[in-house]
Formats: C-alpha cells, structure tokens, sequence
C-alpha cells in the first residue's frame, strides 16, 4: 500500500524525473517505457440519444452537458420505455466526457444503475486493464489532453463541437497500470486539499488551484525535455 500521505509531501521538493523514478522504484516497473496510443485503442466511445426526450417527473436520471459536475444530481427524468431505446447503456467506471458547448470536462459512472444521456456527452468505456478510468479522466482534462482535443474541435461551429468520431484519434502516453496508480493517488491527494479549501480564502483557494495543476501536468506529461 502506498503512502499517499507522506508521497503527496515529498513531490513538492522532488522534480519530475526523481519522482517518476521514485514512482517507478516503490511499483517496482519501467517508467519512461510508456507508450502513445490512441484512445480508440484501450476505449469504445459513444454518445446518447439525438433526441430531446420528454421528461417526466420521476424515472430514469437523465443528464447532458449542464451536469458534468455532478451526474447524480440531475432532476430530469425519462420513463424506462424510452431508456430501453438505448442501445449502450452506462456501466461502472465508464467515463463521461462532454464534447458540445464545453468539450473536455468529464465525470466518472460509479455505479450500474440507470442514467441516461443526451448527445451532447460521449460515453467512454475504458479498457481497464489498459488505462484506469480516473487517469483517463486526469489526462483529457490535463493540457495535453486539451491539446488533443483543440486539434480536432470545430472552433467555426454554432456552438462548438467534436465529432464522435474524432474522439476516438486522441492520442495519450499511457504507463503501467501500476505507474497509474501511484500518480492517480498523488492527484487525488492534490483534489481532496484543493477541495477542502474550497469554502476558504480566495487568494488561497488560487493558490492550491494552481499548485495542483502544476503537478497534474507534471505527472502526465512522459515526455524528456532534457
């Protein structure tokens, strides 16, 4: 079991290669020996229904582009008829990434229950032993997967938009389930401080905010610059 407590300290004072190195001594594996891949690869994609449904007042959790941030907390609602048109349906730890209006930002299904989607998400099923949803989640909204994604958006449209199909040609350097692990912990580390502080002081909140995505880039970024 990792220390992700005392880990979390010591990346402040290690730089980027000490601390993979480290990552790669404590998982006992190769670090730099990661691969480009892309997404289609380790992943299925797909995205919900084209249609507006009809909403009703209790049913099926139904969610769109609005409620990334809190999939579970939406108060739209379908009958299961219409959800049983649904040809994929959500299953745990299936990544939810918003590719109309805002593009990039992404949630994680916890669980097997019912929730339906509009077309505004992609819904992306990982190949687990290949890539852990959260670091998957981690990459796309790191910069290099913003990068990925600029490449591929259609900035001219009304609102902007990534195809589906385009989802699928995001390149990532993905490591060793075990290399994920040690860097999933250190982020979620660097997540739960930020939100702690979230009721705090602005300036503070900034700082934490900027601390962590410092490191986040950091860490998913297997590139030398030397």
């Amino acid at each position: 079991m990792l220390n992700t407590h005392t880990h979390t300290h010591t990346i402040i004072s290690n730089s980027y290669f000490d601390l993979l190195k480290e990552a790669g001594e404590i998982v006992g594996v190769s670090v730099f020996g990661v691969e480009l891949k892309k997404l289609e690869y380790f992943a299925e994609i797909y995205d919900g229904t084209h249609q507006t449904p009809k909403y009703v007042n209790t049913g099926v959790p139904f969610i769109s582009v609005q409620d990334i941030k809190n999939i579970y907390g939406t108060n739209k609602y379908i009958t299961m008829e219409e959800y049983n048109k649904f040809k994929v349906k959500p299953r745990k730890n299936d990544v939810f990434m918003t590719r109309i209006g805002d593009i990039g930002t992404c949630a994680i299904v916890k669980n097997d229950d019912d929730l339906a989607y509009y077309v505004t998400l992609a819904l992306i099923r990982p190949s687990n032993d290949i890539v852990l949803s959260k670091f998957l989640k981690y990459l796309i909204e790191s910069n290099q997967g913003k990068k990925e994604l600029s490449k591929r958006i259609l900035h001219n449209a009304t609102p902007i938009k990534i195809n589906l199909g385009e989802i699928g040609k995001l390149k990532f350097f993905i490591p060793s389930i075990k290399v994920q692990e040690y860097i999933v912990s250190i982020l979620d580390k660097f997540d739960s401080i930020v939100n702690d502080i979230s009721k705090g002081l602005p300036r503070e909140i900034e700082l934490r905010q900027k601390q962590y995505e410092y490191y986040r880039e950091k860490l998913l970024s297997f590139k030398r610059n030397d």
